[in-house]
């Protein structure tokens, strides 16, 4: 694998790939939330890093130093992650595993590198790092990565250079998700990619689960029927929906919003084709019409819905929140 079999960071990928065509620094830093690929992207810069023969778009895949990154093998090559189930990585592993490998000499590529998972890092391991970082030996360079640059001591910062990996298309996630899984839907690999913010990781894992799909169906036929449930079955059978769902109330609410957004597209472009499914546009289409929706009243249905969420943040009675909620939104959808 190559930088350009890579999806998206075209950024990232130009300014990792410069120093493996020059002279590389002997510090790197690459930031981004958590679940984009910085680890991916560590690994293949560090496989250019190591290559007998690299290019700008990483390790040529067929050197000894290549074949024996691919294998997980190279003995110039260490990773410090942090243990599952702990909270930082231990300083000691710190000292054994890094501090007193760096000054042995590299044994068959022209330097050693160390990937170093940052987030593992509290103040104490980082101080442990820091004279390393400060007076690195030649032949060694570090890639640090981290999902939240705050989290480093402003003299670990320094040292570095930070590379920042910026969320993706949704196209883009989508091509991930249909190349990891030939098997799935294109609606289904277009809603994991919408609802994952751009985080290729986020929206692997959410592939794995059903409950998005299962959820994007209950609450698009929930606002296609608000003006028709009665208040009495809105305040009870839709109100166990929300319950029963409780742990994921701020993703109901951002799959609402998506319904929403659809809703909108569809007062300006009825037949536009970013509305997902034929059957349930059809329906949206005539809910607008009957009820005369326009774009002010599915603005306010939004507002409803950030208001439901900046409540729930603040750990307000969920009963209340969610009644009140759904009596706004059914008073705005069936126009008042």
């Amino acid at each position: 694998m190559a930088f350009s079999e890579l999806i998206g960071q075209s950024d990232a990928k130009m300014r990792l790939g410069k120093p493996l065509v020059g002279e590389p620094g002997h510090a790197f830093l690459l930031s981004g939330p958590s679940g984009i690929g910085k680890k991916t992207f560590a690994r293949e810069f560090a496989k250019g890093l190591l290559c007998s023969h690299p290019t700008a778009d990483g390790g040529c895949g067929t050197c000894p130093n290549c074949v024996y990154m691919r294998e997980h093998t190279h003995p110039d090559y260490k990773e410090l992650l942090l243990p599952s189930g702990e909270k930082n990585i231990k300083v000691a592993d710190v000292r054994s595993r890094i501090l007193s490998d760096v000054g042995i000499m590299s044994q068959i590529a022209s330097r050693k590198v160390y990937l170093i998972d940052a987030d593992g890092l509290a103040e104490e391991g980082q101080n442990a790092l820091l004279k390393t970082l400060e007076e690195p030996p030649k032949h060694v360079v570090f890639i640090l990565t981290v999902s939240d640059e705050s989290k480093l001591l402003p003299t670990i910062l320094s040292r570095t250079e930070s590379v920042r990996l910026i969320p993706n298309t949704e196209e883009e996630v989508k091509k991930v998700l249909e190349s990891r899984n030939p098997d799935i839907l294109p609606e289904e690999a277009a809603l994991y990619a919408r609802f994952s913010n751009g985080i290729i990781g986020y929206g692997l894992d959410l592939a794995e689960t059903s409950w998005l799909i299962n959820d994007w169906e209950e609450v698009t036929d929930l606002i296609l029927q608000l003006p028709s449930i009665s208040r009495t079955e809105l305040l009870t059978e839709v109100y166990s929906f929300f319950d029963e769902e409780k742990e994921h109330f701020l993703d109901i609410l951002a799959l609402m919003n998506m319904v929403f957004d659809e809703m909108a597209i569809a007062v300006v472009s009825p037949k536009s084709d970013r509305l997902q499914g034929e059957n349930k546009k059809d329906k949206m289409v005539e809910m607008i019409r009957k009820y005369k929706l326009n774009a002010e009243m599915i603005g306010r249905c939004s507002a409803v819905l950030t208001s439901a969420a900046k409540a729930s943040r603040v750990n307000g009675n969920f009963e209340m929140i969610v009644c009140r909620m759904l009596l706004a939104l059914k008073k705005e959808c069936s126009n008042g």
